[in-house]
């Protein structure tokens, strides 16, 4: 049955996500360091902010990327100006 009021949800493709968290690392008021993640099995034992919530994001699909973007900017920079 349709509902003529329902909205359809959209999220950002992969490709918008990616820019956004590349203009995050470029920016120098954001703490967009790389973090060093328990348990993983990599060359380093770090990821870049970028892998993290690229991950992040891919393990959670059903988290709306624009908002969750919105939140992480909002958070690394209250902690960067600490």
């Amino acid at each position: 049955m349709h509902q003529p009021n329902a909205t359809k949800v959209v999220f950002m493709d992969f490709e918008s996500v990616h820019e956004i968290l590349d203009s995050m690392e470029q920016d120098p008021s954001l703490d967009t360091k790389a973090r060093p993640i328990k348990g993983l099995v990599t060359t380093s034992d770090s990821l870049t902010f970028r892998e993290i919530h690229l991950l992040y994001l891919k393990e959670h699909p059903k988290v709306n990327p624009q908002h969750y973007l919105s939140n992480l900017k909002a958070m690394i920079k209250i902690r960067s100006a600490r």
